[in-house]
């Protein structure tokens, strides 16, 4: 069997060698979700929202120095050359119509007359008096512009990778002063190179401290050898089944590592543990092994089982990366307990007994310690439940004021350059984050429509002066250019005409422009769906939903419902809406986990009160970390709202341990306060030691450059803390109080 288990495992240590990491925004999407079904068929009427590239160029000269616009021209015009790219949008290359010389036609003019120094001031003085969205791809006040790529779309990571390698080549070679980039695809490179550096990082450091752990509690070569072997052969068997399922590592999924070596090695502990102590009581190998199993084995089963359970239930959040990290982290604990059940009993079997070193000082040391602060517990039950009360009281209050809010790129360090060009962005182009509403008329209408154009202009206004919509591109932008335009290019005439009949000969001049690609970028072939688009700030999840309720209102109060509506669609819209129910698939997946886990333990002592006490000494950590999270106004978001399903499925394993030997000991017929004493002894030393391995791997993700990693290792951590002093107070309390 071992050599069957041996090849298969080397078999998926190859395997984990190939796989990839990956980071696409999109599959952080909710599964079979109305809105994203709706933005799926909108997207493919118009395009995606987020296949784009903003290049913000600064010049101290200004703007309008004749070598900064020779040189962003030259350019425009080398971008183009570039793979994967579907269109380059540069206000130098933008026009504007005019009346031709005895008003028979327009002809364009150039809006950068860039050949021209002549027309510079003419040129400027257009920009600061016009309201048009080419004049917010310009900041004459602080001397840049931005050029937009449109890349193709849903770009896969391969085609992704080489256009930004092309992009980065290009602007090296053109040697700019100043020059910022955001985009989708420089978000993912940067991630992943992140992901890349952290994951052998955090997985090089919690080997680290479990080597120095293992060097001080066994002294022995085989000590170091055989626990950091189980766990390592467990963490590539996950990785490998990843592989093989064709799932890359994400920023989820890169703390598998990390979680898989640390819980493993608390239950190779507890194992290994056993062993000697049944060497050091004179039982030969054999003897100590089956002890070993049948007084810990069960034990360790069961903790396996919870602590995946508690990541299985992940898979009802309804995000991929969240479900690829509860399995592939869940089917790693259990090959970790597979693992040490098969492969620790069998070496043990084929190694000479272990010498067990004069430690009766150090475990007198522990028994002492234990048993006196067992002692004082008893004495101070009563101060006990009432502080656990009053804590549990003031927790429930803070837990009912977590909010969840998630902005773009949070998870990286304000040092970040990616960081660092969000922020130029957001201060000197009104932002980058996506927005998209798609505009429905009634039916019977066509988008075209002077009632219906008429009223979206009223929702483009509000977009504009209260929502805070830039750069914004709507249905009305081609009939405001027609006005202008026969208007002899007269600002106060970008507009919508009040007369219907003035507006009817503006839609049949416009007509001969239907064809054109920049008409059907925001009208459909059937004319039954509008689109506006346009940037925005970024003011987070949490301050979008409140817009979107005033943008709700707005309508209701002023736009006639009898001739359109409207719905809010792309990318963000989706995530945001997507995190304002992962809290409550979280909730109800913890609940479940407390359902089915309260069942086993009551199944297992065969009491329903078990059952229960073996839950409350966990809920209270769950519960004490959420109080912190809400008074030190900390917002969860989709990453780190998962903390506490790994936090209950982690703590959750000492409790049974604690039970599990204080069934036992019962078993021998000793009384409650007797068989409490010994267990509290005997299983306090372990819980201690394992959860100071919990932290030491947990810990080490506070040194993380990702927001999210770093909170969920201090959460976790937290939450670790927390249990080991409930188990080791608020649960003997209970037990104590518990009748015959």
């Amino acid at each position: 069997m071992l050599a069957g288990l041996t090849l298969v495992l080397l078999f998926l240590g190859y395997s984990s060698s190939k796989l990839e990491f990956d980071y696409d925004f999109e599959k952080f999407f909710p599964q079979e979700n109305n809105d994203l079904a709706f933005y799926e068929d909108y997207r493919e009427k118009f395009e995606n929202d987020n296949d784009f590239i903003l290049l913000g160029f600064a010049n101290e000269g200004g703007v309008f120095e004749q070598e900064f616009l020779e040189k962003i021209e030259s350019f425009t015009v080398k971008l183009r050359t570039l793979p994967h790219l579907r269109e380059v949008v540069s206000p130098l290359e933008m026009s504007y119509f005019e009346l031709s010389p005895g008003g028979m036609g327009f002809k364009k003019s150039p809006i950068f007359h860039v050949d021209d120094p002549e027309q510079y001031a003419a040129d400027r003085e257009r920009l600061e008096n016009s309201i048009e969205p080419v004049a917010e791809m310009v900041n004459l006040e602080n001397n840049s512009l931005i050029v937009v790529i449109k890349n193709k779309q849903l770009i896969n990571k391969e085609d992704s990778d080489e256009l930004a390698t092309a992009l980065q080549d290009l602007i090296d070679e053109e040697g700019f002063k100043e020059i910022h980039m955001m985009g989708k695809i420089m978000g993912q490179q940067e991630y992943i190179a992140v992901m890349k550096v952290e994951f052998l990082t955090f997985a090089s450091i919690s080997i680290f401290v479990l080597i120095v752990f293992l060097i001080i509690a066994y002294r022995a070569l085989w000590g170091i050898l055989i626990p950091l072997a189980t766990v390592l052969l467990a963490v590539i068997g996950s990785l490998g089944f990843m592989q093989l399922s064709g799932t890359p590592l994400n920023m989820m999924t890169t703390l598998l590592p990390v979680i898989m070596l640390v819980v493993g090695m608390s239950d190779v502990v507890h194992l290994v543990s056993k062993y000697l102590e049944e060497i050091r009581y004179g039982r030969t190998k054999t003897v100590a092994i089956k002890n070993m199993l049948k007084k810990v084995g069960v034990a360790t089963l069961l903790t396996s089982l919870t602590t995946a359970l508690g990541f299985v239930t992940l898979v009802g959040v309804g995000m991929e990366p969240i479900q690829d990290f509860g399995i592939f982290t869940a089917v790693g604990v259990i090959l970790a307990f597979v693992l040490s059940i098969l492969f620790i009993p069998s070496i043990f079997l084929n190694i000479k007994k272990p010498k067990i070193t004069d430690s009766t000082k150090v475990q007198n040391a522990w028994e002492r310690g234990l048993g006196k602060f067992f002692i004082r517990l008893c004495r101070n039950q009563k101060t006990v439940l009432v502080a656990y009360t009053i804590l549990t009281i003031i927790c429930i209050l803070g837990a009912s004021r977590i909010q969840f809010d998630y902005f773009l790129m949070q998870d990286l360090g304000e040092d970040q350059p990616l960081m660092q060009d969000l922020r130029y962005f957001q201060k000197q182009f009104g932002g980058i984050r996506p927005f998209e509403m798609a505009i429905i008329p009634a039916e019977g209408k066509e988008l075209t429509d002077f009632d219906v154009i008429r009223e979206t202009e009223k929702l483009e206004q509000y977009l504009d002066n209260e929502y805070g919509v830039n750069q914004m591109i709507s249905p009305t932008v081609p009939f405001k250019f027609a006005n202008k335009t026969l208007r002899n290019g007269r600002d106060e005439y970008y507009k919508i005409p009040e007369n219907e009949k003035r507006f009817d000969y503006l839609k049949r001049q416009m007509e001969k422009f239907e064809s054109r690609e920049e008409f059907q970028q925001i009208v459909s072939a059937d004319k039954r769906v509008g689109r506006v688009f346009g940037r925005m700030i970024d003011p987070g999840s949490r301050k979008m939903l409140q817009l979107n309720d005033s943008l709700a209102v707005f309508y209701q109060n002023n736009i006639d419902s009898s001739v359109l509506s409207y719905k809010l669609t792309g990318t963000p819209v989706i995530i945001d809406e997507a995190g304002r129910h992962v809290s409550e698939n979280i909730v109800i997946g913890l609940l479940f986990a407390f359902l089915l886990i309260g069942i086993s333990m009551a199944v297992l002592f065969k009491s329903i009160k078990m059952g229960l006490i073996s839950l409350v000494p966990n809920m209270f950590p769950i519960l004490l970390t959420a109080g912190y999270i809400s008074f030190a106004g900390i917002d969860l978001n989709m990453s780190t709202a998962i903390v506490f399903t790994i936090a209950f499925g982690i703590a959750v394993d000492d409790t049974i341990h604690f039970l599990s030997r204080y069934r036992q000991e019962m078993g021998h017929g000793r009384t409650n306060l007797f068989a409490l004493r010994r267990t509290f002894i005997s299983t306090g030393k372990a819980i201690i030691i394992t959860s100071i391995i919990l932290l030491g791997g947990f810990g080490s993700l506070i040194f993380s450059n990702f927001l999210s990693t770093f909170y969920i290792g201090l959460f976790v951590s937290m939450t670790l803390v927390f249990a080991v002093v409930t188990d080791l107070t608020l649960l003997p309390m209970m037990l104590l109080k518990k009748k015959k």
